[in-house]
């Protein structure tokens, strides 16, 4: 069970079979038993020598009275049987439906190398060049890989578990992006706001009177990108072109944002060449021009709907590109990329410590928690339902013994073996009905304190209430099938001398 606990459990490294946990355990097995016995020890003594004999004598030791309690028990053991299995299958069906959701990438035969680049400065800064340099030279390289077929980078990994960057942007109207608006940003991007209260002021006013007007601000992730992370994920564009050489360091800024952003903003429109300004997520103020649209990705969560997202090229807004993750496409084994690639790295950048990972990897580990869950359940319910079974076993087997001379007197007066073994039957199905009926009760009352934990099904979900109620009756049924049989094949004379 730890083995497959997810990392994220709390106090994961406290669990163990210690001897608080045997203790508990040990005297919760005499507690029970010690119990049993004695409420047995009660029963048996509780009614008059000469009444038993009197019932003995009548062959009714196997009347309802003597039988209740176990079958009440038995009852109960089926219901909390149900509940289990209620909650399993209801975890059941949400991995299912988390399964089949369409994360927006593929993760077949990609693996991942997380980097964390050394600090840059404020924009301007000398390291912004080198770190531009420098994963350049690493992508190119990583190209030559043999087995590598496409290559690309994002600060930001789908499902990695990394906390993306969002924030509010602001849509530019044609008429805003004047050569005013350019020439602000311009000298805001080269002088020093410091040292230059005039500027500083005239900034201010002009930003603050942008994001005042609520019509054109939205909230979206950012990331920083290659052109081939869209590639490699096979990430769809819908619309215009992805990132290419022509976009420097020195050329405009240029952004791809996702389906939904698109959808949101410019409904029915072309997003194509309309400006945006996102530089509060990383400093730099200058513009960013849509140039393309590329599908939607499930990035937090397989759970969550895609967010809008707002994609800029790492050369020409390297500061959030601290840490880059580079993917890689590959027909060869995974380990032999992960060795030419490390030899890459410490060539380029020896400090540069690279951790190395598959897609495939990354996307199971997001469903470790519904799948332990799903195990730990499951685990319990097959339990109960064993418990179940025998429970069911154990009364109807003890009912047809205590009935042996009243079996044989019926078939002795004419009553069929079919008769004989659907009477039998009937009785373990009784117990069966009452105990699946409250446990449906109850699981109606227990599981809607579940919804949270669902994903894409109903707490209350018809079909998979009727699925285990029909599953825990017709094991109830097989239970009772033995003891039903047995009872069937009573001998009348053999039974008649029983006693």
């Amino acid at each position: 069970m730890l083995a497959l606990a997810p990392a994220t459990l709390p106090r994961l490294e406290d669990v163990s079979i210690n001897s608080f946990v045997l203790l508990f355990c040990i005297g919760t097995v005499l507690l029970v038993s010690t119990g049993l016995g004695i409420l047995t020890a009660l029963r048996a003594v509780s009614s008059s020598p000469q009444n038993g004999l009197n019932e003995e004598t009548r062959g009714q030791t196997g009347t309802l009275r003597k039988q209740r309690l176990g079958r009440l028990l038995s009852t109960a053991q089926l219901a909390i049987a149900l509940v289990l299995l209620v909650v399993a299958g209801l975890f059941g069906r949400s991995l299912l439906r988390v399964l089949s959701v369409n994360s927006g990438f593929r993760t077949e035969r990609v693996v991942t190398m997380d980097l964390r680049l050394p600090g840059v400065p404020p924009p301007g800064g000398p390291d912004k060049a080198r770190r531009v340099q420098f994963l350049n030279a690493l992508l190119a390289r990583l190209r030559t890989v043999p087995g590598v077929e496409e290559v690309g980078g994002s600060n930001e990994l789908p499902l990695a578990g990394s906390s993306f960057s969002d924030g509010s942007y602001v849509v530019m109207n044609p008429g805003q992006v004047s050569p005013y608006t350019q020439d602000l940003i311009q000298r805001v991007v080269k002088g020093n706001l410091d040292k230059d209260p005039a500027l500083l002021a005239e900034a201010t006013n002009f930003f603050e009177g942008l994001f005042r007007d609520q019509a054109h601000l939205g909230e979206a992730d950012f990331a920083v990108a290659s052109e081939g992370f869209f590639r490699t994920l096979g990430i769809p564009l819908l619309q215009g072109r992805l990132f290419d050489d022509r976009d420097s360091m020195d050329a405009p800024h240029v952004a791809l944002i996702s389906k939904s952003l698109a959808s949101e903003k410019w409904p029915n429109q072309d997003p194509i060449g309309r400006a945006i300004e996102f530089g509060n997520m990383d400093g730099d103020l200058r513009l960013l021009t849509v140039i393309g649209v590329v599908g939607d990705v499930r990035d937090h969560s397989l759970e969550v709907a895609p967010r809008p997202t707002i994609y800029v090229n790492y050369r020409q807004r390297p500061n959030a590109a601290w840490q880059f993750s580079l993917v890689m496409r590959t027909s060869s084994e995974p380990d032999a990329v992960f060795a030419a690639a490390r030899k890459i790295v410490h060539d380029l950048d020896p400090e540069i410590p690279p951790r190395f990972s598959t897609l495939s990897k990354i996307y199971s580990s997001t469903l470790e928690t519904r799948r332990f869950s799903l195990t730990l359940v499951g685990v319990f319910s097959l339990a109960a339902l064993i418990l179940a079974m025998a429970g069911i076993y154990g009364v109807i087997s003890y009912s047809v013994a205590q009935r042996v001379r009243e079996i044989g007197v019926r078939m002795a007066l004419g009553a069929s073996t079919r008769e004989v073994l659907g009477m039998v039957l009937r009785q373990g199905a009784l117990t069966s009905v009452i105990g699946v009926t409250c446990g449906v009760g109850g699981s109606l009352v227990l599981t809607r304190w579940l919804q949270s934990q669902l994903f894409g099904v109903s707490a209350t979900d018809p079909l998979t209430f009727f699925a285990v109620a029909l599953l825990l009756l017709l094991v109830s049924l097989a239970a009772c099938l033995g003891p039903a049989i047995k009872a069937a094949h009573v001998d009348p004379m053999v039974a008649l001398r029983y006693e």
